[in-house]
Parts: C-alpha cells; structure tokens; sequence
C-alpha cells in the first residue's frame, strides 16, 4: 500500500514537471535563435543605416529582449521623409521616433520572412526589442521606442504575409492604418434618432454601442440592422471619400480583415439590444457604389412609395427587395458631372512621371533676386485641378513659404504642359492634384 502511494506521488510529481521542463527547453531553444540572429547582424554595427541616416552601435540578446542602440550624427532633429509624413506629427522628434520604430519592425519583419529560425521566434514567443537613439556624445537618448514579437506579426499580416522591399512603401501602409484608426473613431452617424455611446478599436474589430429613441429603434433594427448598418457605412464614406489615401484605407480594411460590430441598444428600454456585423467585403462593396447622399436616396424611396405615409408603412420591404447598392445605384446621376472629384481611381499623372516632372521644374523656375540675395528657401506646396482634356487650372498655395516664391511656384504649375488626366468609372474626369516646388540655393543659382 505505501509503495503504491510512493509510486503515485512519484507519477505525480514526474506529469508536473514533465511540461515545465519541456517549457524550459522551448524557451532556452528561442533565446538561442534570437541570439544568433543578432550575432548573424554583427557586420552592421559602426555602419551608417543608408535608410535611417542613423549608425548602429550597439545590439545584443538576453532572455526575452533584444538591445539596440542607434547614434546620430548631431543632436538636431530634422524630418526623415518630409514628402510622406509632414503634418501629421505635432514635432519632427516625435515623427522621427515613429518612423525609427517602424523602420525596426519592417527590418526584423523582412528578416523573420527570410530567416526560418527567427520567424519561429516571432511567430510562437514575446520577445520585446528595446532601441535607443543618442546624440553623437552617448548619453541619454535622444529618443526611445520598444515593440513586442506582436508588432512584427501585425506588420507581416498588414502586407499580406509579403514585406515590402522598400521601406517607404511599409512607411506609407503604416501611415494609413494611423489614418484609419482615427478616421474610425470619427465617425458620426447623422441619423435624427441614433447617437453613439461608446466606439472602440480593439482586435481588429470597431466595436460601436448605439443608443436610438424608442421611435427609432424599430426602423434601425428591422431587416437584419439594415438602417444601422447603411447609416454606418453612408458615414464612413463620407468622412474617407475625402482623403488622397481613400483607395489605401480600403486595401488596409482588405488585408487586415477589418469589421465592425454594432450593439444597437433602445434608450427607453436599454435591457432590449440587438448585435449586427459589417464584414470587411461589405465595406469594400459599398466604396464601390455611386457617392449619393441618404437624403437623396429618401427622396427617391418616398417619390417611388407616392408618399411619407406610404414610406414609413412600406420603407423596410422596399430596401429588402431592391438593396441599398442598387438604391444608390439608380439615385445616381448617369450625365456626365463637372464635378471636381478629390479621389478617383486612377490618379492623374504626369508623362515621363516624376523624374519629368522634376526636370521641368528645374528647368522653369527662375529663383526671385530677393529671396536669392537673403538666402530664403523652402518647400511650397501647389495645390490644383487637372482638367479632363489634361489641363492645369486653378492653382493655389497650400503652404506658403515667402510671397516671391509662392508667386513663382504658382507660374511654373501653371505653365506645366498637358498631364494625362485622372479616370473614374471608366471616364476621363476632373481631379484635384497636389504638388510641392522646392526651392533650394545650389552653386549655379549663385553663380548666376
């Protein structure tokens, strides 16, 4: 009887520890992974980052961290890519620190696809890398920044499992996911009976608790939330049809699978709620729709009902039996609009691209004697309309730098020779373009 006792005991102790040994075993077995791939990047350090403009100084492992330092080259902070991230940071130290960061977590990302070891370590354990950027005496950084293994997975799922080879182009997916995030929690549903109570953006869901009146809640909630649901999205289009970035807002809601989740709650009986789903292909449907206003599209159900009375009796069946994309669709005007559209689906452009558009500038401008003689430089940024035939017309400054040079900037825009213009559903359009004219005092223009 004892020995049976001992045996069990023994048994016992042998099942619990067995796990915790083998626990033990992984995670001695992903710190020796995280240490050879830092060991593997030694020849980087004392070398200048090309990207960055920052020297890599120090990296090391210890259990479940990863050290690194980078050192600049003076302790003044100017923008690193000004062309993709100006306006969108209160200060140039702050801009600096997120695009560091991220450059980090697009290096350990691009590595961890092309490395078998690493990509174990990032995909099953925590691992935080702890970074430091100093002044080129040391000292306390200038600026500091941590992320987990959590971070690198979202950024290899945010590209669809394939990293950008060019960090600009990792840059500006990150630029539009800060933009969508906040773009989310904007939006406001302009309904005379909804008002939201809370919106969270947790797990990749917008989570969104909407209060209506008891007279609203019946027509918000029938036909599977239909009115909430079509109210959400009229909103968020509105709000992101605006922005230059609209079509990167939806690849970003493709990639990351991005949904949101009404709870729709009646504020005189708040025990009765109902939960309805927008899924990320209904979002990218709906942006494809004709842009028509939701006054537009109850007019048009009230004159085809022949009237109010008859539009609150029949409104639910006549949305379930026509849908709210073809309703859109039949508000929509077929003439051809002389609207000035601010997104489209093929942008305008310049032939010969960039590098024409660069060589004409340099050729056209002509530098003001004042502005030569004090010395003044800067970037303006030229805002205009690009015609359906390729024309230029009504430039104006969006961000000024001296009167002369604006003035300047102005002409040369105005002078610039046909663009291919912008197309939207198949046709040739008016589109809005921005373009910034950078004057710089080089030798010639001195000389001259």
């Amino acid at each position: 009887m004892k020995f049976n006792k001992l045996f069990y005991t023994l048994f016992s102790v042998l099942l619990i520890c067995t796990p915790i040994v083998a626990q033990q075993k992984n995670a001695d077995q992903m710190t020796k992974r995280a240490k050879n791939y830092v060991f593997q990047q030694k020849d980087k350090i004392g070398k200048m980052d090309k990207v960055l403009n920052l020297k890599l100084t120090k990296m090391y492992a210890t259990d479940r961290t990863i050290k690194v330092v980078y050192a600049k080259s003076n302790s003044n902070f100017s923008a690193m890519f000004p062309e993709m991230t100006e306006g969108k940071f209160k200060t140039e130290a702050q801009e600096n620190r997120y695009v560091a960061r991220n450059y980090c977590i697009w290096r350990v990302a691009t590595d961890a696809i092309a490395s078998a070891s690493l990509s174990s370590v990032v995909r099953n354990d925590v691992y935080t890398w702890f970074v430091d950027v100093v002044g080129p005496e040391g000292g306390e950084p200038l600026y500091s920044f941590d992320f987990k293994t959590q971070a690198v997975r979202n950024a290899i799922e945010l590209c669809g499992g394939k990293m950008p080879t060019v960090f600009k182009d990792y840059l500006n997916k990150t630029l539009v996911e800060r933009a969508l995030q906040s773009l989310l929690k904007d939006v406001y549903l302009p309904h005379d009976s909804a008002g939201f109570c809370n919106v969270e953006l947790k797990n990749q869901k917008l989570h969104v608790d909407l209060l209506t009146t008891h007279r609203g809640y019946p027509i918000m909630k029938e036909n599977n939330g239909d009115g909430a649901r079509t109210a959400w999205l009229g909103s968020f289009m509105r709000l992101s049809r605006a922005k230059r970035y609209f079509n990167d807002l939806l690849d970003v809601i493709r990639v990351r699978q991005l949904a949101v989740e009404i709870k729709l709650r009646d504020v005189d009986n708040m025990a009765d709620s109902a939960m309805f789903m927008i899924y990320p292909k209904e979002i990218i449907d709906y942006a494809k729709t004709p842009s028509v206003s939701e006054t537009q599209i109850e007019g048009y159900i009230v004159g085809k009902l022949g009237g109010q009375k008859q539009e609150r009796v029949n409104r639910g069946k006549f949305i379930e039996q026509h849908g709210p994309n073809r309703l859109r669709a039949a508000v929509a005007p077929t003439s051809k609009s002389k609207r000035v559209y601010e997104v489209v689906e093929e942008m305008p452009s310049f032939p010969g691209g960039k590098p024409a558009i660069i060589a004409y500038i340099a050729k056209a401008v002509k530098y003001p004697g004042p502005c030569l003689d004090n010395k003044v430089e800067g970037r303006v940024i030229c805002r205009f309309t690009i015609t359906r035939d390729g024309a230029v017309k009504d430039v104006t400054v969006t961000k000024s730098v001296d009167p002369l040079l604006d003035k300047e900037a102005v002409r040369v825009i105005s002078l610039m020779p046909k663009w291919i213009p912008a197309k939207h559903n198949g046709e040739r359009v008016d589109a809005k373009y921005s373009l910034p004219v950078t004057f710089r005092i080089t030798e010639n223009f001195e000389n001259n």
